[in-house]
């Protein structure tokens, strides 16, 4: 979810939740008031959400015992009589006494019956016959003073003598109650209102807060250098994604670190092989050279040979430093090609004619296979492709294992085989209107030696910069271990492919295509 969204949501929360939570407390709280009133002093509601025993003190007062008094009232008004039974008076004041409730009945201007005499004493003076009434029968006076709520009711007996009828209701306890009600709204709404900001601060920590804090932690250890801890964020809002990008940034930054590192290791491992070439050629060539000087080399012959050795050894140096400046072209992807249209198989007899004589001196048979049909053109660098047969070839020569060694060059054609389509959709000229695309062709050239082999651990890396499987061959035989990644990144940019395939023992034979010049074939 967005920020956006959590931010309306909050709104919403806060806007909404702490309203239909109050509405739910406050209806739940009044409504059980409203029950204990009506209950306790026989109260009654035209509906169950009455709420005005509680808000309305008006309406609360004049409910307060009416069902009570308009019992008494029918009775005064049917069987005065009645009410000069003190057995049905005391009965009557008990049923009501716990409601906070008594009666008082005056015959005359006489009191004749008080229900509770400890309390009527605190009740200030009582209307005289007719003063209040009027003939109406819901009466009401409140005494502030005595906290209590009287109903009277003027009548007469069957003898003609006046009566009066007061129901009494003490008001000491309903004031708590009512405080009570408003007591719990209160604190129902309180407590909503923390609940609504706990949620929403836990809901807003976890999902802004806690991420941005791990991000913070993240930063900070970037910062030091450490590039080891993941960013772990499971939400799907901006903070999310960009954990996420933060994440993949670092994973981005480890691994550019972790090349470079390898890059430099490679580097200093690099130079010192190279270095120790370069020494291996300076040594020969000063010693050969001092030889000349000193007279040593006295005849011809010998001075010849002398000179051999040196020149040979400065074409050892000469190779060393080209493959350096080829690698920093490598490194800045400014390798310069000049392609050039020749028919490869042609090229491939002429290689080997002139590698021939060289290797066959050191006891290296060179042979060429060919394959493919006659005429075959290609689209290629002649002076780059050479570097890759060199390259290949010398690695041949350089680990030879036998007195007597054997390279095979083999060139092949394959066409690929065109598929007709099921259906053609043609046009009104009468050409198609997707026309088949026809596949690139290619060549494969092998490469095969009878040396030593690669294991099978090592042969997925011998194309990877400064990589040289089985090192202890490598300490008497070394190189810069740039040969084949050059090889395979001058063959990429030729559009082709590079592969090889090994048995330890047995010989290598490394494979590569190149794409077929369209038409020359």
């Amino acid at each position: 979810m967005k920020i956006r969204g959590k931010l309306i949501i909050s709104f919403l929360i806060i806007a909404i939740f702490p309203l239909c939570a109050g509405l739910v407390c406050f209806h739940l709280i009044v409504q059980n008031q409203t029950d204990i009133l009506s209950s306790y002093y026989s109260t009654e509601s035209e509906n169950s959400y009455d709420y005005g025993l509680v808000l309305n003190p008006v309406q609360l007062l004049y409910k307060l015992t009416l069902n009570d008094y308009n019992k008494l009232v029918t009775l005064a008004d049917e069987y005065p009589d009645k009410l000069l039974d003190k057995n049905f008076l005391n009965d009557t004041s008990r049923s009501i006494s716990s409601k906070d409730s008594f009666i008082v009945v005056f015959k005359g201007e006489n009191e004749y019956y008080i229900g509770n005499k400890d309390f009527y004493g605190c009740v200030s003076t009582l209307p005289s016959f007719g003063e209040y009434s009027y003939g109406k029968n819901d009466n009401i006076l409140i005494d502030q003073k005595s906290s209590t709520l009287t109903r009277g009711k003027d009548f007469y007996f069957s003898d003609g003598t006046t009566g009066q009828l007061f129901l009494i209701t003490k008001l000491s306890n309903l004031i708590p109650r009512w405080e009570s009600s408003v007591r719990d709204i209160a604190i129902a709404f309180t407590l909503i209102l923390f609940m609504t900001a706990a949620l929403l601060i836990i809901w807003l920590y976890h999902s802004i807060i806690k991420p941005l804090n791990i991000l913070r932690i993240a930063t900070m250890q970037i910062g030091a250098g450490n590039l080891d801890n993941p960013v772990h964020v499971n939400s799907c809002d901006e903070i999310g994604v960009l954990c996420r990008d933060f994440e993949e940034m670092r994973i981005r930054l480890k691994s550019m670190l972790e090349e470079r590192i390898q890059y430099e290791n490679d580097t200093r491992e690099m130079m010192s092989n190279i270095s120790h070439d370069l020494k291996t050629p300076l040594t020969a060539i000063k010693g050969y050279s001092e030889g000349l000087i000193d007279g040593i080399a006295k005849t011809p012959e010998k001075q010849q040979k002398y000179l051999k050795t040196i020149h040979s050894k400065a074409n050892d140096m000469t190779y060393l430093v080209d493959e350096l400046s080829l690698f920093s072209k490598i490194e800045q992807n400014s390798i310069p090609y000049n392609y050039v249209t020749f028919d490869i198989s042609e090229y491939l007899e002429n290689y080997i004619d002139s590698i021939s004589f060289d290797y066959e001196s050191n006891n290296m048979n060179v042979s060429y296979e060919n394959n493919a049909p006659q005429g075959i053109m290609v689209s290629a660098d002649p002076e780059q492709l050479r570097r890759v047969l060199n390259n290949i070839t010398g690695n041949a020569l350089k680990y030879k294992d036998k007195e007597h060694g054997n390279i095979r060059i083999a060139l092949s054609y394959k066409p690929h085989k065109q598929k007709k389509p099921l259906y053609r959709q043609i046009n009104k000229d009468g050409t198609d209107v997707n026309p088949p695309v026809k596949p690139d062709e290619f060549v494969r050239i092998e490469i095969s030696d009878d040396g030593p082999g690669i294991s099978e651990k090592d042969l997925p890396n011998i194309f990877d910069r400064f990589f040289r499987a089985d090192a202890s061959r490598n300490s008497a035989k070394r190189g810069s271990g740039l040969g084949l990644a050059i090889v395979k990144k001058i063959i990429l940019d030729h559009g082709g492919k590079i592969w090889a395939k090994s048995t330890p023992g047995t010989g290598t034979s490394i494979y590569f295509t190149l794409k077929v010049k369209d038409g020359q074939k």
